[in-house]
């Protein structure tokens, strides 16, 4: 008995053990749980979905989904043991919801999955087990999109929507359109759910589609690589293609997908070329460093990348000051970390102990096992990167050739051809790739990882090293073997300097266009002459304009800020405010606060004012949502902008219209007379004006103009948008044309809508940006948040989700809009002044008339006194 309750666990009296079968009627009930296990297990062949349950709860089952337990702000970390990499790790479920279900230990205490490559196991009470049978959703799956393999994948089980869904690749050959593929390690991919778990069970493949691995080369293309593109190719792409055409100048997020709404800016603008010298310097290939920005930042967008000039939501300071504000100095400062520390110095190193490869990888192996707790930062990564590839000329693609290591306790790399002199080992390795340079008889050249250099640079010509063939368990890309051809390249910085380093030799591609900017106090770096830096003297900057706070996050807005520069030349140069050029701030206090502004060296200051009213303001209206108290929302809506969700819009503008009935009209010049707004009460101001009949609001919709639309679409296009429709909407009150105080609803009707489709609204604001507005859609119509007047353009991308959500009702339609009382207002005081006017003739004819006749009277008579009678009356 002692030794029972030590391998079966003790449960509360009175439960219930079901053992079941999701297939056919078959139940059993068993009062302990060791009489049910022992059922189940006696009884696995028979069935084929065995399951065991305690109660609702399933602890044992044959096919199906560990669902991982997620909290509402995503902030529920599920600690688990790595089998592989015989590790402690960690996964948040809200990055991926599911993984394969292998088995349950006798106990049932421990779940055991398979995850992103990695197998490991977790405690049952992090987890829900679904049988295959039971699912109401889709899980993470793999398909096939316009010849493109997709990764979908599910952050909740609750609605039938992948959370992400992203393209890898160009379609493996073995892969069909119009399929579902199942696959939780990336490497093989299976049609049936069932097969693929029997082979994970068994630790092989058999029933796989694909014979080899197929292992995605963006993933797995190591950080020692060089990119063929140069800065000029991509500086083109971002600037031209993409129309990015200046960094952030404020923070607002009222799309809410944790990104700056202004898609025209990023901070990823004059940074491109500084991806290339990075490249050359520390030996990280310039797309990756680039690609990792772009998925971590949202292209630049994030607000740590505003806050914080972060690109990479990590951190390694060389300053004590950017260590307490926890914030890089510049943009720069952050790719430069980047490169250098975490992935030259922490992740390149094979004698640390996180040390699992350069590559992206997944959750068994690469850069993605400590630097992420995403288990698909790597194919996120990577993605990046092929879409990068693809929207240039697909030049990387496949441009090297990677060795694959696998499963070796210990590798052993030689410096020579004949493999003597020993020269460093790796242990306890799952899985590595490297770059192949050279085919041997019985070795293969690589690229190591290891840097061998105090500052982390990295040498491609000398960071060599030879490998017996027999190691490597795949080749991929075979017949692109082949060794670097590289130039050096020196620059003599005369006086300033680039991160401490005064002159740099450095070795890049032929191709290379990058071009080291050092700074030197006082001066701007004008050009190289003959590999050494010319600079212009600058005498003073002048500060016109001041700062203003975004009302959201309480971040500096530097929209209103410019910088004049004056040369010792006597010339002078108005430049745009960023980030880089802010001094540290504490955006926590209640004060005023001195702010240096620099620029190369020099600094002028002004005051900054943070305050936490802000947030009391936040509290109050959330506050207020929540008691349903509508007068306190309308009072403060115009002294902050407040992130109001699609729902409280309604449901706040409906009863602000119920109780006030203010009259609202649509005027639809587009004729499609089918479009509802919500927000109109809660949004507009208040109009006190005296008059016989009602004054009404209008919502007026018109056709776009052709100017604005060319500007929007140069922008999305970039993106993959096509365009579908542009509207201009606009408000008036009567005769005067007025603003909105807060956010409001727009929905419309679109010609030809496809449920397969994802709908996006552009708008390009006041002060000529582009604005990526919060858009969703239902099965009939897509609704859009507006904060102002403008120009709107509806863009719409292919989506591997369906959209045939129900249709929502906003508040005022054409069924339930009011007369127009203006109109109506306007016609009566016609008719009035008309009538007025007809009234002011009759009566001045008839006195005109009148006093006419007197004269005619009078003159007459004067000639009968004269003795003679005027017989034709005067002409006048």
């Amino acid at each position: 008995m002692m030794l029972m309750s030590i391998i079966f666990p003790v449960y509360a009296q009175g439960e219930t053990y079901r053992v079941y079968d999701n297939r056919s009627d078959f139940k059993e009930e068993f009062a302990t749980y060791r009489e049910a296990y022992s059922f189940y297990e006696d009884n696995l062949e028979e069935y084929e979905n065995l399951i065991l349950a305690n109660e609702e709860k399933i602890l044992q089952m044959e096919y199906g989904v560990v669902r991982f337990n997620t909290d509402e702000a995503c902030s529920m970390v599920i600690d688990y043991y790595s089998i592989d990499k015989k590790s402690e790790d960690f996964h948040n479920g809200c990055y991926g919801v599911d993984a394969a279900y292998l088995y349950s230990d006798e106990e049932s205490e421990k779940v055991y999955f398979m995850l992103s490559g990695d197998k490991g196991y977790t405690s049952i009470d992090n987890v829900t087990l679904i049988p295959f049978e039971d699912l109401k959703t889709r899980i993470s799956s793999f398909s096939i999109n316009d010849g493109k393999l997709m990764h979908n994948i599910m952050a909740q089980l609750d609605y039938d929507f992948y959370s992400y869904s992203f393209a890898i690749d160009n379609r493996p050959d073995y892969l069909a359109d119009n399929k579902t593929y199942y696959s939780y390690d990336t490497h093989y991919f299976y049609e049936d759910f069932y097969q693929m778990i029997d082979d994970y069970r068994q630790e092989e493949y058999v029933s796989a589609l694909n014979e080899t691995p197929y292992y995605n080369y963006y993933q797995y293309l190591p950080h020692r690589s060089l990119s063929t593109y140069n800065s000029e190719e991509l500086e083109d792409y971002f600037y031209n293609t993409l129309g990015v055409d200046g960094k952030l100048i404020r923070y607002n997020d009222l799309n809410g997908d944790q990104a700056a709404d202004e898609v025209n800016r990023s901070q990823l603008y004059g940074e491109i070329n500084n991806f290339f010298v990075y490249q050359n310097m520390y030996g990280c290939n310039a797309l990756m460093l680039l690609s990792s920005a772009i998925n971590e930042s949202a292209y630049g967008r994030s607000l740590m990348s505003y806050r914080s000039n972060n690109l990479y939501s990590s951190a390694a300071y060389e300053t004590e000051e950017e260590k307490e504000f926890d914030r890089y100095d510049t943009i720069d400062d952050s790719i430069y970390s980047h490169a250098k520390y975490f992935i030259s110095s922490r992740f390149s190193n094979h004698q640390r102990s996180d040390y699992h490869g350069t590559f992206y990888g997944n959750k068994l192996s690469g850069i993605n096992v400590n630097y992420s707790m995403d288990p698909y930062y790597g194919e996120k990564s990577a993605a990046a990167y092929f879409d990068l590839d693809l929207k240039l000329a697909l030049k990387d693609y496949n441009h090297y050739a990677l060795g694959i290591i696998k499963d070796e306790d210990r590798i052993t790399f030689y410096k020579d051809p004949e493999m003597e002199n020993r020269m460093f080992r790796l242990e306890d390795i799952t899985e590595l790739s490297f770059v192949i340079l050279e085919n041997n008889e019985d070795s293969y050249k690589i690229s190591i990882d290891n840097s061998r250099n105090d500052e982390y640079l990295y040498d491609f010509a000398n960071s060599v090293a030879y490998v017996a063939k027999d190691v490597f368990a795949y080749i991929l890309n075979e017949d692109k073997i082949a060794d670097y051809k590289l130039k050096e390249k020196t620059y003599d910085f005369a006086g300033g300097n680039f991160h401490d380093y005064g002159k740099l030799t450095i070795k890049v591609l032929p191709n290379d266009t990058s071009l080291i900017i050092p700074s030197l106090s006082g001066y701007e770096f004008v050009r190289y002459e003959d590999n050494t830096a010319q600079y212009r003297k600058i005498s003073s900057l002048m500060l016109s304009g001041s700062f203003d706070t975004t009302e959201l996050y309480s971040e500096p807005d530097l929209s209103k800020l410019r910088m004049k520069v004056f040369y010792e030349d006597q010339k002078n140069n108005s430049i745009e405010i960023n980030t880089d050029m802010l001094s540290p701030y504490d955006n926590s206090i209640d004060e005023e606060e001195n702010i240096d502004l620099s620029y190369c060296g020099m600094s002028v200051q002004s005051k900054l004012v943070f305050s936490k009213q802000l947030n009391d303001l936040r509290n109050t209206i959330t506050q207020a949502i929540e008691g349903n108290d509508y007068e306190t929302i309308k009072n403060n809506l115009g002294k902050i902008s407040y992130p109001f969700s699609f729902a409280q819009i309604r449901n706040i503008d409906y009863a602000l219209m119920t109780n006030r009935n203010r009259n609202y009209v649509i005027d639809d010049k587009t004729e499609r007379y089918n479009v509802s707004v919500s927000g109109l009460d809660l949004s507009l101001p208040d109009k006190n004006v005296f008059s016989f009949v009602e004054d009404t609001y209008y919502v007026i919709l018109d056709k776009i103009a052709s100017r604005d639309e060319d500007k929007i679409f140069a922008v999305a296009k970039g993106y993959g948008f096509e365009k579908v429709e542009g509207l201009n909407i606009s408000f008036r009150f009567n005769f005067e044309n007025i603003k909105l105080m807060g956010p409001a609803i727009v929905q419309i009707d679109i010609k030809d809508k496809k449920n397969n489709l994802v709908y996006t609204v552009y708008h390009l604001d006041s002060d000529g940006n582009v604005i990526k507005c919060r858009t969703t859609q239902s099965e009939n119509y897509i609704q859009f948040m507006i904060s102002e007047a403008g120009s709107y353009l509806v863009l719409s991308l292919p989506s591997v989700n369906e959209f045939d959500i129900k249709d929502n009702t906003e508040d005022l339609s054409y069924e339930n809009m009011g007369f127009d009382n203006h109109k109506i207002n306007f016609e009566l005081m016609i008719v009035l002044v008309l009538t007025l006017c007809g009234l002011i003739g009759v009566t001045l004819y008839y006195i005109v008339y009148r006093e006419r006749k007197k004269v005619w009277k009078d003159y007459r008579r004067s000639l009968q006194t004269a003795g003679s009678v005027q017989e034709e009356k005067p002409k006048n």
